[in-house]
């Protein structure tokens, strides 16, 4: 079955019980056991800067992107053989799709955060427009 757009709440839900203890989301965020999931999207495995990664996840050599993880998340054991990811896995296919596109969401809102908050810092933006009541808004 391919990826299809799941349920974002789910996938929070589903995140912060099946991987936080492991991964972290944020820019500039530590890895734990895991590594840092930001940037995840569009890079290809074992590229995380500053985690140490099996060479099996390093030659895998796939572009991680929505279906790729939505397979990934599966059976990660079968998907990259010598991984030391211990997951088992989401079997589901509706917990996969619902923690792909949370995790897509989650990265989204990462990336455009520091860019406002960047733009703030440069005096271009600011964090929260009173006028409209809108955050996020440029001057």
């Amino acid at each position: 079955m391919p990826f299809a757009p799941g349920d974002t709440a789910k996938g929070a839900s589903l995140f912060k019980t099946r991987c936080a203890q492991c991964h972290t989301v944020g820019a500039g965020e530590p890895h734990k056991v895991g590594p840092n999931l930001h940037g995840v999207f569009g890079r290809k495995t074992g590229q995380a800067d500053g985690f140490s990664y099996t060479a099996a996840n390093v030659n895998k050599g796939i572009t991680w992107d929505e279906q790729t993880l939505f397979e990934y998340l599966e059976n990660p054991k079968k998907y990259i053989p010598g991984t030391k990811m211990a997951f088992a896995g989401l079997k589901k296919d509706k917990d996969r799709n619902d923690l792909v596109t949370w995790l897509k969401e989650a990265v989204r809102f990462a990336v455009h955060l520091m860019l406002v908050m960047s733009l703030a810092h440069q005096g271009i933006a600011r964090p929260h427009d009173r006028t409209s009541g809108r955050y996020y808004s440029p001057r």
